[in-house]
């Protein structure tokens, strides 16, 4: 009887192997070829599952996304809305070893959409779903005590966005044996100082 091959699941492995490509030469080293190697398989065999490099670098950073969405999904409420939000925007840095191979993945990726034009979709997606969940947290906080009145809820959107980002980079440009404690307390005063 044929071995029956999980399409989804191989198409996940493939595009891991391209992330481990990606974090170890650099997304300019993605070839079939060599994403097919890392996998352990032949080209032909890759090219049945993305028949292009592009289709390839496109799913990579749709699951990139689809993975931060599941992990945001999983989270269970905390006791205070404020501890909920801050649950959900650390899940938005990389503060261990799988999220820190994420947005090394997706900053390759990111910056690659300035010239493979598929990517740009995605890039677009990730920014407005980022810039939803920022309006989400500060809707969530204005709710009388976590949010002081007549802050701009739009303008406290866009400066979390703003955090997360450099808070994001600052944490994956220092060596993975950093200490993260310092991010996720400058997260926290910058949450605190909407009280005020």
């Amino acid at each position: 009887m044929p071995k029956l091959i999980d399409h989804e699941q191989r198409r996940q492995e493939l595009a891991e192997a391209a992330w481990r490509v990606i974090m170890r030469d650099g997304i300019g080293h993605v070839s079939v070829r060599v994403v097919a190697a890392e996998a352990g398989l032949s080209a032909g065999s890759l090219r049945h599952v993305f028949p292009t490099q592009s289709e390839l670098l496109v799913f990579a950073a749709h699951l990139v996304l689809a993975r931060v969405r599941d992990r945001a999904a999983a989270l269970s409420p905390r006791p205070t809305i404020r501890e909920t939000v801050e649950a959900l925007a650390c899940e938005l840095l990389p503060l261990d070893e799988g999220r820190r191979a994420e947005m090394e993945v997706w900053l390759a990726l990111f910056g690659a959409a300035n010239t493979e034009e598929s990517l740009k979709g995605p890039r677009e997606e990730a920014l407005e779903a980022l810039r939803d969940t920022c309006r989400w947290m500060i809707a969530q906080l204005d709710n009388g005590v976590d949010l002081s009145p007549g802050r701009d809820l739009e303008l406290e959107a866009r400066r979390l966005h703003a955090v997360i980002d450099g808070l994001a980079l600052h944490l994956l440009y220092a060596p993975p044996s950093s200490d993260t404690d310092w991010a996720t307390r400058v997260l926290s005063s910058h949450l605190d100082s909407l009280r005020t």
